[in-house]
């Protein structure tokens, strides 16, 4: 409802509709400097409806398209990248940004490359990279910015602008676990990323070397689930195999298909578990023991990474976070470290005999 003319609206007035200092109002009609597009468009939306002046700008300035954060991903089908975006898009939105996306066509360099320099080309307000430590060599070797970005790693690797998953702590956790459980040993099936970059996989193997137990060779499976299935069947043939922690959810259910192909039990005969808590884990039949990823969680991060990195943002940006948080977030947070869960459901049991 528009003001009835019968009292003058002051900027008081209207940082008090749009939730902002006075401060903000008068930085906002000097031309806008140092003030964020979210308090931008709060602060012209309660002009236009005060109806103070000069209105006509602050419709303007509601219509104005949005900046766009350029995220650049590597295998966005698969769960975590997919949600990682979900919690991208809505963080940006919130803050008054719109997202483009961009997949390279593969894993090398030159394909990178050229996805990360395109993205540049679009004048964002900065890049997002998922996954660079899929990538064969250290990513900040070539990195093409000088302005604002974050990467979403499954380990930390530079220490700055950095969202990490802690895959390697993950991979520890769960894998000691299933040996407290009586197992000898625990059988790895890998995703298909490099063994050296594969830092789930090296938390495994730590948790073997730590505790002394036979470390068998890791068997790499594709994406795909029913090339698990087929590892699944390999297994079974085995009677020393009790325990197997695969990459991912998916792969640990194409496993357990392959294993009950062949007259397995699970947990019975064989404990499986997975990784990252697809959203279905605990409803198949058993559910899966598995590490729980904050993946929606580390997309939302990755954006107040970025925008604190940009003068006009970092008001708000540390004002959301702190009213979330409860705590008070400096512009100094760089990098955040986002720890997995072990989740205990039925596929996972102690070995059914001595092997």
């Amino acid at each position: 409802m528009r003001a009835s003319g019968k009292k003058s609206v002051s900027i008081k007035d209207v940082a008090k509709l749009a939730g902002v200092s006075v401060s903000s109002v008068s930085r906002y009609l000097n031309g806008g400097s140092n003030v964020s597009p979210v308090s931008q468009k709060k602060i012209a939306q309660a002009i236009e409806t005060l109806n103070y002046r000069p209105s006509a700008l602050a419709r303007a300035l509601v219509r104005e398209i949005n900046p766009a954060i350029a995220v650049v991903t590597i295998n966005s089908s698969q769960l975590g990248p997919t949600q990682m975006l979900g919690g991208i898009e809505s963080r940006a939105r919130e803050r008054g940004a719109s997202i483009t996306i961009s997949v390279p066509e593969t894993d090398r360099r030159e394909d990178i490359l050229n996805s990360l320099h395109m993205a540049a080309d679009q004048n964002p307000l900065g890049i997002i990279f998922m996954y660079p430590d899929m990538v064969d060599e250290n990513i900040s070797d070539f990195f093409p910015l000088e302005g604002p970005y974050v990467m979403v790693t499954g380990q930390q690797t530079m220490g700055a602008h950095e969202v990490s998953l802690c895959d390697q702590e993950g991979g520890e956790i769960i894998t000691r676990y299933l040996l407290s459980l009586g197992h000898k040993t625990v059988y790895h099936v890998a995703v298909p990323v490099r063994l050296e970059y594969n830092r789930r996989l090296q938390g495994w193997r730590k948790a073997l070397e730590n505790t002394g137990s036979y470390i068998p060779d890791p068997i790499i499976c594709g994406w795909d689930p029913e090339d698990a299935r087929e590892i699944g069947r390999r297994l079974a043939l085995n009677d020393d195999v009790t325990a197997v922690f695969a990459g991912n959810d998916e792969l640990a259910i194409g496993l357990i298909s392959g294993l009950r192909d062949m007259g397995k039990r699970v947990p019975d005969d064989v404990s499986v578990a997975g990784f990252d808590d697809h959203p279905l884990s605990g409803f198949w039949d058993p559910g899966l023991t598995t590490i729980h990823q904050e993946f929606i969680r580390a997309g939302r991060e990755s954006v107040d990474l970025l925008l604190r990195q940009i003068p006009q943002y970092q008001e708000d940006v540390n004002s959301v976070v702190a009213g979330e948080s409860g705590e008070e977030t400096g512009v100094s947070k760089k990098s955040l470290d986002i720890h997995g869960k072990l989740v205990i459901r039925n596929s996972t049991g102690a070995p059914h005999k001595e092997k």
